[in-house]
This record gives C-alpha cells, structure tokens and sequence, in this order.
C-alpha cells in the first residue's frame, strides 16, 4: 500500500555521469520530496598509452564515501538504495569475483572499425531487427568485439560481465544480476522478450556465461553486505534496488508528464531525445533513422536517438582552460548569448566531435571544409554548437514523428543541461513547440522513483509523475525565432550531406 501522507521515506540514491557521480538522499514526506546532496565526485578515469580507463575501484570508494555521508547526516535506517549511470560500459570478474582489469571508456579508440567488422559477421539490417539498437561504435557489442580479437582476450577467463551499475549493485548487496534498462544499450538484448538475444550471442560467439540473469527495473536484489554497512554505519537490512540502471531511463521517470503526446530530452554530455512507447519499433525507418529501442520501466519502451549533447562544449571549456583560459559554463553561455546568430553549424554526430581534445580546432575544421565562416572567438564557437545541437534536435523530432506516426505536442527537458537556459529556448525555437523543462536532478529523481515503487511508497509510476510536478517547479520555453530555423533547415541539411 502507498504510505499516509505523514509518513516519512528516505532513498539514497546514486548517478554516475561521464564527468561527476552524486551520492542525493531523497526524502518523500507529506506527497512531495526533497533532495540533499550529500556527495559529489569525480567519477575518475585514466589514460594512457595503453587505452582510456575507468577507475572503478577509485569509484567503488566514492560510493562508500557517500553512503558514509548520507549516514552521518540522517542516520542508519534508509528504504532503500538506487544506482544509475552511462551505458555501454562494463566490469569483467573471473569466477572469484576479481575484477579483470581497468573496464575500458566508451571513448577508447579500440572500437575504431568494429561496427564494419560486426557487420561481416551479423548483416546491420539483421542486428537492428533483432536488438532494435542504434549502431554507435561505443555500443558494448562492438566492445566486446574488439576484446575478443585481442591475440590475450580477457574474455576466455571472464566469469561474468558487469555493466557498470549492475556492478555496482553487486558492490553493494552480494547478488551479480543485469537489469534491462542498462542491458538494453549493449545490442544484444531483445526488445521484445526483454531477454539477452542468445542467437545473437552465439553468433558472435560470445562464451554465454559471460551474461547474467536478465532483471527488470524495480527488482529487489537484496540487502546491504555487512561489510558495507560496517564501513559506513548503515543498517545491513536497507534493501538494494536495482533501479531503471540507465540514466537516461531513471531521467524519463522524472519527466512530469501528465497528459499530451510529448517527447522527452535527458540534456547533459549527451542529448537522449524520444518517446515512451508500449512496444519497440523496428522498422526500416527506424534503423535508417539510427533510432535505438532501450528498456524503459513498467515494459515500456524508451525509442530514442542519442545526440553528442554539451559534451562539445565541455572539451572547449577544457581546452580553453589547458590554455590558461578559464571559463564557467555560465560565462561560456553569456559570450554566446553576446554573439548574433551564428549562421553556421556542425553535424555534431560526426565521429571526430565523439573523441576528446582540441575540440575548438575541430569546430573550425569542420566549417572550412564544408565551406561555412568562422567568426572566430569564444562566444562563436559556443554559439555554432548551441544552434547544432538545437537543430539536431528539430531534425529529431521530425524524424519521431515520421516514425511513430504521431504529432508531438511539446517537449519535457530533464537533467543538467536545462540550467542553460539559452540553449533551452534554441531548442523551443528549433522545434516550434513548447518546452517544459525540469526537473534539473532528473537521473536522481526517477532512480527515486523506481525504488519509490518498489518499496510500495508510491502505487505506481504516473503517480509518482504527478508527485515530481507537485515537488519541483517548472520553466516553460515558448518559440520565439522560430523563422530563423525554419529559413535555415535546408542550408544544416546540405550542409550535413556536404560532409
């Protein structure tokens, strides 16, 4: 049963993104919530000559570390635990559970040329019949190949394969599980039995050991390990949940949308952008498209494109700064704002904006080859990849609608990047249509929310949409130079095929 309004229940919750992870207790008391942050880390990875790497372990010491915290300012009893990150990802441990060394970055270049190769083994078209999933190069199948061509593969003494939040459950409660929302980006997962694709596994001849039993989202794994709880002070009996894994599947939970066909945007170093749908679509158009079906909760279906995001801006502030140049994202956006309109974009899919470094040589590459000005200067070059990315978004939205045959109405924007508020009222103008944006801690919110409706705080999911919208406030973006995207759509669009 749902708890009586004076009831009092706490979740600790953690999100791990490409840049910080946050340890946030949510507290849900008399119908709304209230969020503390109580850690806040680098989610720390390493380079080298050998490849681009995870720390997990530096990880595996935050999450003690936030736990630690959360006890020290609410005490020991919690109702449960969640944990969400990126996709693709993941840990290899032999039959003892070791750890098989660093787990790789998605933006390690030894995936280069893996997509070609996957092909020669599963025809594209097959693929993406089978597994409804985008061909991204970072997906974990690629990964996986890529290991398994090495002359030492780790693969012939691996026991199991982790993705990041599965192994981080397993940190945390003892029990090696993969649940769908995260097993949905590796491309060997089935959309419709919400199942690993065993055929497709074998084909590529994966030892089937490696993949553990499939979970849905709200499963409940267990309880705390004494050890954890010993080092932190927590109650052992917390229950851990294995929460929507992906964070863009926990960020969609939070989505406050009540009525109305409506899209979703989780912004951050990545665009997710798409559609809660009741089946996977895994048409033609789809593919053609590079639409990805991912695991949604309560068996929906999130078909959705990913977009490159602020990842562009983010290595401009790095770079800028390797130059004695410091910026805040706040100053990067007001120099924008400063500039009139750009007149000039990137295909922000292109695989040379994927890779980190120099990121501003690259913008102005790209817009010397495909014959565009380059203005020059900070604010431009923010500029150029604030109306990409906004454009990518109106070409998106356009391409969900051919899809699904349905009229989106307006879109609901969750996550860090809605704090840019130039780059949200872009995006208005871009699609003609209302944006509704927040909450900000979008991950952190729908990873509440699962174990939420886990625990039986809440009867379900569209009540607790409805809690978010009592807790959190939100911004409505209304188009206001739509004409200059709808003048200039042909121009981004020959400039794409130019490339």
């Amino acid at each position: 049963m749902p708890i009586s309004m004076n009831e009092i229940r706490k979740f600790i919750g953690f999100d791990l993104g490409a840049e910080s992870g946050r340890c946030v207790v949510t507290t849900f008391r008399e119908g709304k919530l209230t969020l503390d942050e109580v850690h806040r880390f680098n989610t720390h990875n390493v380079r080298s000559e050998a490849g681009f790497f995870w720390d997990v372990l530096a990880i595996h010491e935050e999450i003690v570390e936030g736990l630690s915290k959360a006890q020290r300012a609410f005490g020991s009893a919690f109702d449960g635990i969640g944990v969400d990150t990126w996709g693709v990802d993941y840990v290899l441990l032999d039959s003892e559970d070791r750890i098989l060394g660093y787990p790789y970055h998605y933006r390690d270049n030894r995936t280069d040329g893996m997509m070609e190769e996957a092909f020669k083994v599963v025809p594209k078209e097959k693929m993406y019949a089978r597994s409804g999933a985008q061909s991204a190069q970072f997906n974990t199948v690629f990964q996986l190949l890529a290991e398994e061509r090495r002359k030492l593969s780790l693969l012939t003494v691996t026991d199991k394969m982790l993705l990041m939040p599965d192994y981080l459950n397993f940190m945390l409660s003892g029990r090696k599980r993969s649940e769908f929302t995260i097993a949905s980006t590796t491309g060997l997962a089935d959309p419709k039995t919400r199942n690993w694709d065993w055929e497709l596994i074998r084909e590529f001849g994966f030892p089937e050991r490696l993949f553990p039993e499939m979970i849905e989202p709200g499963t409940r794994l267990g309880t705390l390990r004494r050890l954890i709880a010993e080092r932190t002070g927590l109650d052992p009996d917390i229950p851990v949940i294995a929460g929507a894994g992906h964070d863009t599947a926990s960020a969609v939970v939070s989505a406050p949308a009540t009525d109305g066909r409506w899209a979703f945007l989780s912004s951050g170093t990545w665009s997710l952008m798409g559609v809660e749908l009741k089946k996977p679509i895994l048409s033609r158009d789809a593919m053609e498209f590079n639409f990805t079906n991912e695991g949604g909760v309560d068996g929906t279906t999130r078909f959705l494109k990913n977009i490159i995001g602020l990842w562009p801006i983010q290595e401009c502030r790095r770079y800028w700064a390797e130059k004695g140049n410091e910026y805040s994202y706040a100053q990067l956006t007001s120099l924008a704002s400063e500039e009139s309109f750009a007149g000039a974009w990137v295909d922000l899919n292109d695989l040379r904006f994927l890779k980190p470094g120099e990121m501003p040589e690259k913008i102005r590459s790209y817009l010397s080859e495909t014959g565009q000005h380059f203005r020059g200067g900070v604010g431009f070059i923010i500029r150029v990849v604030m109306e990409s990315l906004a454009f990518s978004y109106r070409k998106t939205i356009g391409e969900i609608e051919k899809v699904t045959g349905d009229k989106i109405e307006k879109l609901h924007a969750v996550g860090g990047g809605i704090k840019n508020e130039l780059l949200m009222q872009y995006t208005a103008d871009a699609i003609g249509r209302p944006v509704y944006a927040g909450p900000i801690e979008g991950a952190i919110v729908g990873n509440a929310g699962v174990v939420a409706v886990a625990t039986g705080a809440v009867a379900g999911y569209r009540e607790w949409r409805n809690v978010v919208a009592r807790s959190f406030d939100q911004k409505i973006y209304r188009p206001e130079n739509a004409a200059y995207f709808v003048e200039n759509e042909e121009k981004y669009t020959a400039i794409l095929r130019r490339n």
